[in-house]
Formats: structure tokens, sequence, C-alpha cells
């Protein structure tokens, strides 16, 4: 039978130090075109997994499978190029143009001009970029036109899998909401498996399929939000889920 799960975490641990865990021997599957995100107080190891799904952290212990393909038999730049990657503001060039931090790994990959032209044309019309703004610099922009810019240049290769890391926080709440609703309909459109960390509950229910709840490098529970709001796990979570 064919397995769906397009990131599959097998009771991984990462620390730093000796006898501090940052991440607490997790399991997590993560099954293909679900869009799954990653909650949980400060430095409960939230960014911490996420950065392991596509090495740009180590671990310690366990084992990660992503597209099937452990992590550690990838070529580590290979595999992050075949992972679309957003963080927070400020993640664009400044030095370059939205057009050219769009097509940077395209470019960077070896896809011909003709290639370039034609993904930058796509990604312009999804965002809703006009020309001007393609060869405006990240500066000259709104947050919301530089967050956009940021999700287009993750999924300029056309990923299967786009991580993303508090894409949002430092953008106001209408500006925010707007760009939650876009993220849901892109998701939907795309199929493309999402993974969010975020600190905002109200987020993280109203876009996980799934939303895996942290705390202390454990997650203490990995269910559809609902479920969670219905059945919490235990008195953290649901002390957690009501502040």
């Amino acid at each position: 039978m064919m397995n769906d799960n397009m990131i599959n975490i097998q009771n991984v641990s990462k620390s730093y130090r000796a006898n501090d865990l940052v991440i607490d021997h997790v399991s997590l599957k993560i099954e293909k075109g679900e869009f799954v995100t990653i909650i949980g107080p400060s430095g409960c190891g939230k960014t911490t997994l996420l950065r392991i799904m596509n090495r740009m952290t180590g671990f310690n212990a366990g084992k990660v499978l992503v597209m099937g393909r452990d992590v550690l038999s990838w070529d580590p730049i290979q595999l992050r190029r075949s992972i679309g990657y957003m963080i927070q503001q400020g993640s664009l060039f400044p030095h370059l143009t939205i057009k050219q931090n769009i097509e940077f790994v395209l470019r960077i990959s070896g896809k011909s001009e003709e290639v370039c032209k034609e993904r930058i044309r796509q990604l312009s019309a999804m965002m809703g970029f006009d020309n001007r703004q393609l060869h405006a610099y990240p500066s000259s922009l709104s947050g919301g036109q530089q967050q956009r810019a940021g999700i287009a240049r993750a999924l300029a290769m056309e990923p299967e899998i786009v991580l993303m890391d508090e894409p949002f926080s430092a953008l106001d709440n209408i500006t925010r909401r707007k760009l939650q609703k876009e993220i849901r309909s892109m998701h939907q459109e795309l199929g493309v498996t999402f993974v969010m960390v975020t600190h905002d509950l109200q987020e993280a229910f109203a876009l996980g399929e799934r939303a895996a709840i942290m705390n202390k490098g454990k997650i203490v529970q990995y269910d559809t939000p609902g479920r969670i709001q219905d059945h919490p796990e235990n008195d953290w979570v649901r002390t957690f889920i009501s502040i």
C-alpha cells in the first residue's frame, strides 16, 4: 500500500547541552496535501522541530523521512531546494528586486530563461503583483506585499512541501487575516503540503487541518482543531487553548 506520509518524524530528540532536550522524543506524521500547524508557548521547540524537517537544524536521535526518504540520505542543499521555506518578515534579500527574489532559487538551480519567465508570470498573477511592484525593492513595499513575495519565492520551484515559521507575526491584524485567507485558498488550489509554526491559536485552528500542540519539547496533542477543543488531552492543553 502506498505511504501518503510526506513527513514522518520518528522518536526524534534534539539537545544543545547534555540533559537539556529541546525536542524530546517527538513523533509526527504529516500526510500528502495536508495543512498542519504547530503551536505552543515560547521556547517549546516548535521552530526547532520545523527546521529539523529540512535539515536546517540537526538532531541527536530518531529518524526523519521526507517524501519517503531519510533526510540524512539527502544532499542538504538539494533537500532545501525541494522544500519551500518561509520565515518572518525580513526573509527577502533587500538588494534584489521582488522579481529577482522570487526567481533566485530558479536561477541557482539552472532553470532556463523561458522557465523563469513563465514561473514569474504565474506567481505574479497568483500574488497580484503588477510590473512596477515586481521591479521594486522590498523596502518600498508594504509588509503584506513583502510577505506575498516571500510566499511566491517559497513556491517558485513548485515544491510538494512548504514550511512556514510564523510568517505573519509582524503584520497588523487586518493584513494578517487577509493573508490567512489567501494561504488557505492557495493550499486548496495547489494541494501542496503546508507546515506552519505560529504563536497565534486562532491562526493555528483557522488554517490547520490538524494542529500539533507542543510544550517543553514534546507534542502533547495532535489532532483536528475541533477535537482538540472538544477533547483536550489534559489540563495543560485545556488551559492553553482557553487563553
